[in-house]
């Protein structure tokens, strides 16, 4: 099942963050065990083969500027939200190379506050033991602008194809919210993250804080093909998930007790 874990905006300006949280009530004791992958899922069956790998990065034109907003600086936002974003996706070591100092300190702190998957909050790490045969991305910009204050942001959608050791090739994608904040009154920046994944086992994103691909081929069949329609579609879409199917600490803590 596919769960966010990370939806974090810090601005110099405004400081707001958002913790989710579960009930236990809610999930119960029993356990559930996760059964062994034994089915294929490939790009071509989920229809991404066509998709443009990283390195092309054919992302939409952005948004039209705000008038208030100089050329300049947004120019500046523009390439700086791409150069992250191709980062998280193809290079997680080197997200913030390259970028604004100010920027890159601001996202290794989103980084540091999440605990249950810290790595992951930055990029998209891969389990080591998995074979990448292909890699898929697409992308979709938002901005929101009251005339005081803006939002820029790019959703990718990286689709990973992967051979599991010994095992059948699968799919994990990720959609990735990563975005900059910007003020009329104010010379700073400020940052927009979020993640969720489709395909992957939780509890590896819990324990190990890395993507390996998920179980039951039809569970995970049902998840890709959520994440494969946003994806081929022209908005940066993030669904709305129950408590019951996030990562947090008392999911960590299941996880680590093998109720899950």
């Amino acid at each position: 099942m596919r769960r966010p874990v990370l939806l974090l905006v810090l601005v110099s300006f405004v400081l707001a963050a958002c913790t989710w949280g579960s009930d236990d009530s809610d999930r119960g004791d029993a356990p559930e065990p996760q059964p062994t992958p034994t089915t294929s899922i490939s790009f071509d069956d989920l229809g991404v083969a066509n998709w443009p790998s990283p390195d092309e990065a054919r992302f939409p034109d952005p948004p039209a500027r705000p008038e208030w907003l100089p050329a300049e600086e947004y120019a500046r936002m523009v390439a700086a939200v791409r150069t992250w974003a191709v980062q998280a996706v193809a290079s997680p070591d080197e997200v913030g190379a390259g970028l604004p100092d100010e920027l890159a300190a601001m996202i290794d702190d989103a980084g540091e506050d999440d605990e249950v998957a810290s790595a992951l909050a930055k990029g998209n790490v891969l389990d080591p033991g998995l074979e990448v045969l292909a890699t898929g991305l697409t992308g979709a910009w938002t901005l929101s602008d009251d005339g005081e204050s803006m939002n820029l942001a790019l959703q990718t959608r990286a689709a990973y194809e992967v051979r599991i050791p010994d095992g059948p090739v699968r799919v994990i994608g990720v959609l990735r919210t990563q975005g900059i904040i910007a003020g009329a009154d104010s010379p700073e920046w400020g940052t927009i993250m979020g993640w969720q994944e489709f395909g992957a086992a939780d509890c590896a994103i819990a324990l190990d804080g890395f993507l390996t691909a998920g179980g039951d081929a039809d569970d995970q069949q049902s998840d890709l093909a959520t994440f494969t329609k946003i994806g081929n579609g022209d908005e940066a879409i993030t669904p709305e998930l129950p408590d019951d199917q996030l990562v947090d600490e008392d999911f960590k803590r299941r996880c680590e007790a093998g109720r899950v």
